[in-house]
């Protein structure tokens, strides 16, 4: 008897210290893997289907405005995940911004990120593009004074393509979009207090129609858990969202962060 009450201690032991040093990201995994993917809905609801026009781009690809680039056939062309209609709503202070670029940094070797409030840079820096194509961001830094509730700001991504003249075909190196920080209603607050892992705060945002965090949260999710099949086809069918209108980025890599120095104009 005392032997089998002793196995059952151990046992108990090792049970207990194990789920203590679960990483977060393990954590999050194997809740998601207890679940069905196809359990597993977000969906981004609109905050209003017909906004009124304050010069938001109606397309999230590239403008044209600066330069050009090599054409690829094979990808997608230069284009925004965020800052799009219905795309421009944040909670955060200092948000994050995400593009797809289908070059390498050999094509397209540097770029210029900023951040306007009218005719006055908030924040202006020259960037690195990632080794290989995909899906990039930008975040604001902390000397970047905190964008204000209710006030709408436009950005600008470029790119530098210096061999772009040696083509024919040649395809935008410049994307723009804008952004609106809100603050968070009480059921936004609610949810994000009760979420017990990223999967559960990206649905919050995405349901309270809080595009720019809930598609960070979800890319961090996905950048931390690169192996995970659920996070992914999550991914893919967020992006996929009719509301959303990003399926021909659904598949694509995330590179990360773009090298900034940090320069402000």
């Amino acid at each position: 008897m005392y032997s089998k009450l002793k196995q059952a201690f151990l046992i108990s032991c090792v049970l207990i210290s194990t789920a203590i040093s679960l990483p977060p990201s393990l954590a999050q995994i194997e809740q998601v893997s207890k679940n069905n993917a196809d359990q597993i809905k977000i969906r981004f609801i609109l905050a209003n289907p017909d906004p009124p026009n304050r010069g938001t781009p109606r397309t999230n690809q590239g403008t044209g405005s600066r330069g050009n680039c090599l054409y690829k056939k094979e990808s997608p062309p230069l284009t925004a995940l965020v800052g799009a209609n219905n795309l421009e709503l944040t909670t955060k202070e200092r948000p994050t911004f995400w593009v797809y670029v289908p070059y390498t940094s050999e094509e397209a070797p540097s770029g210029e990120f900023s951040l306007q409030d009218g005719d006055e840079d908030v924040y202006r820096t020259r960037f690195n593009l990632t080794a290989t194509p995909g899906i990039v961001s930008v975040t604001l830094p902390p000397t970047v004074k905190v964008l204000e509730v209710g006030k709408t700001y436009r950005w600008y991504f470029e790119i530098n393509c210096p061999n772009s003249q040696r083509t024919a075909r040649i395809a935008p190196a410049s994307v723009t979009g804008v952004v609106r920080r809100v603050s968070p209603s009480s059921n936004l607050e609610n949810a994000l207090n009760s979420a017990k892992n990223s999967l559960e705060k990206t649905a919050a945002y995405a349901q309270n129609s809080i595009w720019y965090d809930a598609l960070t949260e979800l890319a961090q999710l996905r950048l931390d858990n690169s192996q995970n099949a659920e996070i992914q086809q999550i991914w893919i069918e967020l992006l996929s969202d009719r509301n959303v209108g990003l399926q021909s980025l659904a598949k694509e890599p995330i590179a990360g962060n773009v090298t900034t120095n940090f320069r402000q104009e």
